[in-house]
């Protein structure tokens, strides 16, 4: 249950999240797991705990950002068969790894804002050699004038023909990441890739209790005094 998965927590971790995110099944909407997110004062280290609908816990995540804000050291443990990958990516000022993307967008967020698109490699958690990704703003998104909407595909034209790109929704004020649409990191509890919406809700926004919906009924994210 969550109780046990917070004793895995660094001594600086709260006990509520800073960030939650509901990941569901784009077809069926139902929940397929939650991201917990908790991060120093300065965010340069964060844990994640990834848990069932019934906050077991499924998986953990230990990101340091002190070397790079884009290609962060590396930490993930997978409960469900027992794998722990521990990486520290090249000293490469161009790679993009993993939960590094989000500052990345940050960082070149005035090329993206202004309709530039930008090419860079990107690692993935399980894979030895980064790939070429390409991200510019999605135009063809239903985006409200408050929002940024990005999508980021592969940059060969024809593998990008074949695999659908992922997408993202960041608001415009925060730069902060309020969708992700797209692969997931974490495998279903067969070992396969599975696809994704994450809806993402911030613990310092004060906007009382948030809910995310799923098949069953709706689950609180934050109460009004968290």
């Amino acid at each position: 249950m969550l109780i046990a998965a917070l004793m895995t927590l660094p001594a600086w971790a709260s006990e509520a999240p800073d960030i939650v995110g509901a990941a569901s099944d784009p077809d069926t909407g139902s929940l397929l797991y939650l991201e917990h997110y908790y991060c120093d004062q300065d965010a340069l280290n964060c844990s994640v705990l990834y848990l069932r609908p019934d906050e077991s816990l499924i998986a953990s995540k230990q990101i340091n950002y002190q070397n790079s804000l884009q290609a962060p050291q590396l930490v993930f443990k997978d409960l469900r068969n027992e794998r722990e990958l521990r990486i520290s990516p090249p000293q490469d000022p161009d790679l993009v790894f993993d939960a590094g993307f989000d500052n990345f967008v940050r960082l070149r967020w005035d090329s993206l804002e202004g309709g530039k698109a930008v090419k860079f490699p990107f690692l993935l958690l399980d894979r030895d050699k980064p790939i070429t990704m390409r991200a510019s703003e999605d135009r063809e998104q239903r985006c409200r004038a408050t929002e940024l909407c990005l999508q980021v595909r592969l940059d060969s034209w024809l593998l990008a023909a074949l695999i659908e790109p992922i997408e993202l929704t960041y608001d415009r004020d925060d730069q902060r990441l309020r969708r992700f649409k797209g692969l997931s990191n974490l495998k279903s509890d067969s070992g396969k890739s599975q696809q994704v919406e994450i809806l993402y809700n911030y613990r310092d926004e004060g906007q009382g209790a948030s809910e995310y919906s799923h098949q069953g009924g709706s689950k609180r994210l934050y109460s009004a005094s968290a």
